[in-house]
Parts: C-alpha cells; sequence; structure tokens
C-alpha cells in the first residue's frame, strides 16, 4: 500500500512539471512568473503522505483516510477544470486510482473463520 501511495506522489510530480513545460500549470503550482507559495504546492501532497502515514500509524483507519485523501485529490482536480483541463483529467485519474487504493485496502480487513 505505501508503494501505491508513493506512486500517487509520484503522478502528481509528473503532472505539474508537464503542466508548467506545457504552459498550463495546476493551479497548485502556478505559472513561472507568479507561482503559488510553496505551502499551496505541498497541498496535493498531504494526501499520500497522511496515507502512508496512516498505513503505519493508523492502521485502523488507513482505508478511510485513503479514501479521504483520494476525495482531497479529486477536489483538486475539479480546481484545475477551467484553466487546466487537460491537468484536471490526468489528476482526476490520479484521484480515482487512488480510491481504488484505499478500496483495495479494505479487503485485508474482513476477517474469516477458516
Amino acid at each position: 500500500m505505501v508503494l501505491s501511495w508513493l506512486l500517487v506522489a509520484a503522478a502528481l510530480i509528473v503532472v505539474a512539471v508537464t503542466g508548467r513545460n506545457v504552459g498550463k500549470p495546476a493551479w497548485w503550482i502556478g505559472h513561472e512568473s507568479n507561482p503559488t507559495l510553496f505551502i499551496v504546492w505541498a497541498l496535493p501532497f498531504v494526501a499520500p503522505a497522511f496515507s502512508i502515514v496512516a498505513t503505519f500509524r493508523i492502521v485502523r483507519w488507513a482505508h478511510l483516510i485513503g479514501l479521504a485523501s483520494a476525495a482531497l485529490l479529486g477536489v483538486v482536480a475539479a480546481f484545475d477544470i477551467k484553466n487546466s483541463p487537460g491537468i484536471a483529467l490526468i489528476e482526476g485519474f490520479i484521484a480515482v486510482a487512488a480510491a481504488l487504493i484505499a478500496v483495495a485496502s479494505f479487503a485485508g480487513r474482513s476477517k474469516t473463520k477458516a
């Protein structure tokens, strides 16, 4: 599960770099001439980071935290729809992938009697 969330973070980095190179950066990055604050840059990365911490520290709630993290990534994508629709689409796919990671973590929670 940790590897999956690391790949989500890597995908967000790829989206940020690609958007900036193409000239349509994500809202949380901003244009090169007018970049956003560093704290705003870190916003999308809070979701994967918190999910990784939850995997080790808050195991009981890790799947729900993963769903909340995926929702946060979906909100980040929604803010890009107007100015950068292509970037928003990719961020949306990343959010769906993150949600599937969280749903898959539900499977490890079931207790079966053999």
